[in-house]
């Protein structure tokens, strides 16, 4: 879609309605909507408004790009990665849906970086793949929120990404489901069973852990 063009109100493009339930493609950062007049922006005033989405989003842009697979070594890079694409595309963020488009181009680049890891492991022999391993410090160094949060990124790891996304977008981000529908290009009735699926999962996960005496409780 040409720089400056936005969707009608029925999100077609090209007389194309959007995709149906379950379409798999790869979440694009949201496009204004045609009721949305690009802004005109100054140099100082695209500075000011750049610094100013990485002091408000950049947390929340990195817990998400971490939590949907985007491997720990990085993750920063990624995150760059984001903002350096909303940097380009300033006048086009419509007020007041910043960090929805952040999360959206957060949610594409990290399927970039999940098909780049499955390509580099294609190639790797087993040995190399074991030098890359991350070793985890022992439980006895973490304090107990850090262990949680590696917890919590463990049993993520473990869903199908398109579960893990609508967790990580509605528990851990605050989105709404239609928020995440529009995100995502799917139904609303989707995410929301992807939601009731992410629940089972999640909890038959910490009912595992529980067994295992690894987990007591508490906010990750």
């Amino acid at each position: 879609m040409p720089v400056g063009a936005c969707l009608p109100a029925d999100g077609s493009v090209g007389g194309r309605a959007a995709p149906e339930s379950g379409a798999v493609a790869s979440p694009t950062p949201l496009v204004p909507t045609c009721s949305f007049t690009p802004r005109v922006l100054s140099t100082t005033g695209r500075d000011a408004l750049l610094a100013e989405l990485l002091r408000q989003h950049y947390s929340a842009v990195w817990r998400t790009l971490r939590r949907v697979g985007v491997d720990a070594d990085r993750v920063d890079d990624a995150a760059q990665e984001v903002f350096i694409v909303a940097s380009k595309k300033l006048e086009l963020i419509e007020p007041g849906r910043e960090r929805n488009y952040l999360l959206s181009s957060a949610l594409r680049i990290a399927a970039n970086y999940r098909r780049a890891r499955r390509a580099r492991r294609e190639v790797l022999d087993e040995r190399a793949l074991d030098e890359q391993t991350d070793p985890q410090p022992s439980a006895e160094h973490l304090v107990d929120r850090k262990r949680l949060r590696q917890m919590l990124d463990d049993v993520l790891e473990r869903f199908p990404e398109e579960i893990r996304t609508a967790f990580v977008l509605f528990e851990l981000e605050g989105l709404s489901v239609p928020e995440i529908a529009d995100m995502t290009d799917t139904k609303i009735g989707t995410v929301s069973s992807r939601l009731r699926r992410a629940r089972e999962l999640f909890l038959a996960a910490s009912k595992r852990l529980k067994a295992r005496g690894l987990f007591e409780g508490g906010s990750p």
